[in-house]
């Protein structure tokens, strides 16, 4: 069940506020009641570690900063990447945002969160250990992270890995930053509902990796149903007229009644949302949530750049 780390030091976090270890997350396990998990918002998670590791898709972990500042002693050299809404310094100096750099060993690293929403830090030799196949933090179940049992990052905690030579991403860099779309998408299972639901904007009142809880126009009880089968995105209606819009780590089932599903080219927005936000909801068909992933996936795929490739 258990991967063995490996053995050799590569950073130590310092200071740290909350941050968590994420991957990919755990696939194929749902049937016997595990949540993929993962990262929060899975755009940036895969620039970063594209940027480092040379692909989009991959088991490498990255950090998740979800908030205050974090601070690693380097001790094998690294070519390290931060994606997100934070700044980076190394050794006191601004580094740049988005870009794979080079780190050398004794070097202080600092990501300072700016928010909203999380921001990803991959090394490149890094390989925590992995639990079903996975080092994602999963609060809900109590898997992965530095422990093994679902907790955040602490400061002290040892980033472990294997270390050898690779300087050959250094220097790729994201193109441009992604913007938010002014309406979340959703696609709607129950219609009527929907509709309320896109009728008005939403405050957020309380958000976590596990879902955010949102109050707005008053939308109609639904008769009880037994639990269900959920995923993240999913917008349950509340017995109040509040809704809860899962998160990666909200569980496999549930016994609120399910309006609809957030799209999955907008389901990462999601993560950028903080207490008091509003946001604001609008419908579309199931081929059409498809030509918008479709179409964000090339944009993911045009938007890194390696500068070795060009003329």
């Amino acid at each position: 069940m258990n991967a063995s780390p490996a053995d050799e030091p590569i950073a130590t976090i310092d200071t740290v506020g909350l941050a968590t270890v994420q991957d990919a997350g755990r696939e194929g396990f749902t049937d016997v009641g595990v949540p993929r998990s993962g990262a929060w918002h899975r755009g940036r998670h895969r620039l970063a570690h594209a940027l480092v590791h040379g692909t989009l898709d991959g088991p490498h972990p990255t950090l998740e900063i979800l908030g205050s500042d974090v601070t690693l002693t380097i001790h094998q050299r690294q070519t390290l990447a931060l994606v997100g809404p934070a700044d980076l310094t190394v050794d006191g100096h601004r580094a740049p945002h988005a870009v794979a750099v080079d780190v050398s060993p004794a070097t202080t690293v600092t990501i300072h969160h700016r928010g909203p929403g999380p921001a990803y830090v991959a090394l490149s030799d890094w390989q925590p250990r992995t639990i079903l196949k996975s080092a994602a933090t999963d609060s809900f179940s109590h898997l992965g992270g530095p422990r093994g049992d679902g907790s955040p990052l602490s400061p002290g905690d040892v980033l472990m890995g294997s270390a050898r030579t690779q300087d050959d991403r250094v220097g790729c860099f994201v193109r441009t930053e992604e913007s938010a779309p002014t309406e979340i998408a959703v696609v709607a299972f129950d219609q009527e509902r929907a509709e309320f639901l896109c009728a008005g904007a939403w405050q957020v009142d309380a958000c976590a990796r596990s879902g955010l809880r949102l109050s707005g126009p008053r939308i109609p009880a639904s008769d009880p149903i037994p639990s269900m089968p959920v995923m993240p995105g999913a917008i349950q209606l509340l017995d109040d007229g509040t809704v809860i819009v899962l998160g990666p780590d909200g569980g496999l089932t549930g016994g609120y009644p399910v309006i609809g599903v957030i799209a999955s080219a907008h389901l990462d927005f999601m993560a950028d949302l903080i207490v008091a936000a509003t946001v604001a909801f609008t419908s579309i068909s199931a081929r059409s949530a498809i030509e918008a992933f479709a179409v964000r996936e090339e944009w993911l795929a045009r938007s890194l750049v390696n500068p070795h490739d060009l003329p």
